[in-house]
């Protein structure tokens, strides 16, 4: 997760980082100055798994809002059909309001929807790394992402391309998507129901990014915790995509092809 400064653009005005809609927040931070709210219809806006998300924490003086960046993990579907996105609890808390950054304008969020659900596990700042991640390490981390009915949805975008739920085994060859160290792989280290540690380098901003098993396409878990920049081990720690399905209301995973939950 990764802080930075917005702008609000489309309806309403937003901070530090300028928000198209309104306002956002982050596992990576950020701000930036909000024009004032016009009646201009913002354009449709299509999301996929390794996208940046950013999630609203609070309004400045200035009109900018100071938001915190994520990873998009996966689009699952809810039972009565609606499409919601996936990432890391400690990205948001139920209810901020979530954007992506608006094209040609670095410093301005579009709205495009709410945190509807958040395991929400309380966060600590790495002093040494900045890094912010879950106090408790086994403390579930996962959210739930409501899109506005203009956003558009598809289940695999470049090399995430998920085809199943998977169950990770020690040793598998797997890959992440981070917003930002991008598509990385390595092996699975440790796993059980709920966690799995790859061998993988994860950075701010990668939090909620997805974890694909090579051998079959297989989604296996969502960003939650890795080392510093100066750390010399390579850790990346996960949520396991089945136990956030369950635990969100029994959603299935979106697929590119027949899902297998």
């Amino acid at each position: 997760m990764r802080a930075r400064s917005a702008r609000r653009g489309g309806t309403v005005a937003a901070s530090a980082l300028a928000i198209l809609g309104t306002a956002l927040g982050a596992p990576a931070a950020h701000a930036a100055p909000a024009p004032a709210p016009t009646p201009t219809p913002t354009p449709s806006v299509t999301v996929a798994p390794g996208a940046a998300i950013d999630i609203a924490e609070k309004q400045n003086r200035d009109g900018t809002v100071m938001a915190s960046q994520c990873t998009l993990g996966f689009i699952a579907i809810r039972p009565d059909g609606s499409r919601v996105g996936l990432t890391a609890g400690h990205c948001g808390k139920t209810g901020q309001a979530i954007g992506v950054p608006a094209p040609g304008r670095p410093d301005t969020i579009r709205e495009i929807g709410r945190v509807a659900k958040s395991s929400n596990p309380p966060t600590r700042i790495n002093p040494e790394t900045g890094n912010a991640g879950p106090e408790d390490p086994g403390a579930p981390d996962w959210a739930i992402l409501e899109f506005r009915p203009t956003v558009k949805t598809t289940a695999g975008r470049g090399f995430v391309q998920p085809k199943s739920v998977g169950i990770a085994r020690q040793g598998d060859r797997v890959c992440q998507q981070g917003v930002t160290t991008g598509w990385s792989c390595g092996v699975v280290l440790e796993a059980d129901a709920q966690q799995i540690l790859t061998d993988i380098r994860s950075r701010q901003g990668d939090s909620g990014g997805p974890l694909i098993r090579l051998s079959d396409g297989a989604a296996l878990g969502i960003i939650s915790t890795g080392p510093g920049d100066n750390d010399p081990l390579a850790r990346t720690v996960y949520w396991t995509v089945k136990d956030a399905l369950a635990k969100a209301g029994g959603l299935r995973l979106a697929t590119v092809g027949p899902a297998r939950v």
